[in-house]
């Protein structure tokens, strides 16, 4: 079995905007079962009553800005920096449902409010994760998430929490198979009601974070470059996200080459390395 890697990538804080188009080097869909998928999640209390989130990967770069009143949520803006469909920038509006809610430290509450399925599956798990940091003690918060692709049949997820190693999973047809305390559990299903019964919060928190990765990685498998409307992705996601409803996906155009790859460490540094710059033009 491979050996898995350990080392948490490097970031970089406080670099001017940079355009990810012309910096980072394009994903090489042929090298699809040699690569990883890195995630890098940072969440900042901007004020007493703004915290600010920006998401980047391989395929999206999403942000978030919540205000609140240390009760429930004022305003809420979604911003799409980088995305795999033109539809994607319209995710803003039915995010608009969770005005007014409460504010939770468990970051799945959000879908109380609205319906996972009409949103941007990203952006709302970005805005979840907004909601939750905005209660707890700390100022900042960084996840960095890795997934390498498929090697007979198992697969490496791994997710740090400000720096350190807090999950690593080996699994097999979505199933964990290593470590042993993990054995057995399955990330398919009903695994965020499984992660809310069975782990403390900021585990299943992290826990459902890194569940995610299992899905965004398959993107690696499949060029949807060699599409130019959604309707053409015929086995696609159907109906799971705002884009790849009906309505919608008729209209998507493909955003090609806006896949990147974070591989390299020195690439992987990079990862909203220029979001305090965003903060300063807001």
């Amino acid at each position: 079995m491979k050996k898995k890697l350990q080392v948490v990538p490097p970031s970089e804080i406080g670099k001017e905007l940079f355009d990810r188009l012309t910096v980072i080097p394009p994903y090489n869909f042929d090298d699809f079962g040699e690569g990883i998928c890195r995630r890098r999640i940072r969440l900042i209390k901007d004020t007493e009553d703004r915290t600010i989130g920006e998401l980047e990967d391989d395929f999206h770069h999403f942000r978030i800005d919540l205000i609140h009143d240390k009760e429930k949520i004022l305003a809420v803006s979604g911003s799409i920096l980088r995305a795999p469909w033109s539809t994607c920038s319209e995710a803003n509006l039915p995010l608009q449902k969770i005005v007014g809610s409460p504010l939770s430290p468990d970051s799945t509450a959000i879908g109380d409010y609205a319906a996972p399925t009409s949103n941007c599956t990203h952006l709302f798990d970005l805005a979840g994760l907004a909601i939750s940091f905005t209660v707890q003690e700390h100022r900042e918060r960084q996840y960095d998430l890795m997934v390498t692709d498929p090697s007979d049949g198992e697969q490496d997820l791994i997710l740090w929490k400000d720096a350190e190693l807090l999950l690593s999973w080996t699994i097999r047809e979505g199933v964990i198979v290593s470590p042993k305390d993990w054995q057995g559990i399955s990330l398919l299903g009903k695994f965020i009601t499984w992660a809310r019964e069975n782990l403390d919060p900021p585990t299943a928190e992290a826990a459902i974070a890194l569940r995610r990765m299992t899905h965004i990685s398959t993107g690696h498998g499949i060029n949807l470059d060699n599409l130019d409307m959604g309707i053409e992705h015929t086995d696609g996601p159907i109906g799971r996200c705002y884009t790849y409803s009906d309505e919608v996906l008729i209209r998507a155009k493909r955003m090609k080459k806006s896949v990147r790859d974070f591989s390299l460490e020195e690439h992987a540094s990079l990862m909203l390395s220029d979001m305090e710059a965003r903060n300063q033009i807001d």
